[in-house]
Order: structure tokens, then C-alpha cells, then sequence
């Protein structure tokens, strides 16, 4: 049970039984129509391993796609830059790097 079933069982438990049924209800219609979405680590090396091809390299639009796939508000040139700076990155040509 996660934390969210657990509160909406309190949530229906601490209500009048003459609501209840509306309210489990109301909560189970507001869960399905919500759209799920997988909850993925942001850290920088899940970043580079969606970035990179099948041939180790990481370009700026791999890198701007496996953000966004991963929720993460960072640019990709900044990405870049800091994982250059930590010695991650290798720069391979313009907008091309390799993991070091």
C-alpha cells in the first residue's frame, strides 16, 4: 500500500457511512484520471545512459531527450557543461561528447 492508497483509506474511514461510498468512489474516479507516470532517478548517470547510443556517443538533442523523459527541468548545455567539468564527459566533436 503506498503512502497516497493509505491516506484515501483514512480519508474514507473518517467520513459519515452515509457519504462513504460517494467519497471511495470520487477518490477512485480522481486516481484513474490522472495520468501515471513512472517515477525515474534524475541523477547524472541515468541522464547519460538514456543519452548515449549503442556506440557511446552522447549528442546535445540525446541529452535534451532523455531530460525531458526524465522530468528533469535542466538545459542540456548546462547538463553538458557540468558533467564535462566533473570529468563524465568528453567532448568527441561539436555538441558530441563520449563518457569517460
Amino acid at each position: 500500500m503506498s503512502a497516497n492508497d493509505a491516506s484515501d483509506a483514512v480519508s474514507v474511514a473518517n467520513v459519515p457511512s452515509e457519504i462513504r461510498d460517494q467519497l471511495a468512489t470520487w477518490l477512485e474516479n480522481e486516481k484513474s484520471s490522472q495520468p501515471k507516470q513512472e517515477i525515474l532517478p534524475t541523477d547524472g548517470q541515468t541522464v547519460l545512459t538514456y543519452a548515449m547510443d549503442d556506440e557511446g556517443i552522447i549528442t546535445l538533442e540525446s541529452l535534451e531527450k532523455a531530460l525531458k523523459a526524465l522530468n528533469s527541468s535542466m538545459e542540456a548545455e548546462h547538463f553538458a557543461e557540468q558533467a564535462c567539468a566533473e570529468g563524465e564527459l568528453l567532448q568527441a566533436g561539436v555538441n558530441c561528447w563520449k563518457r569517460a
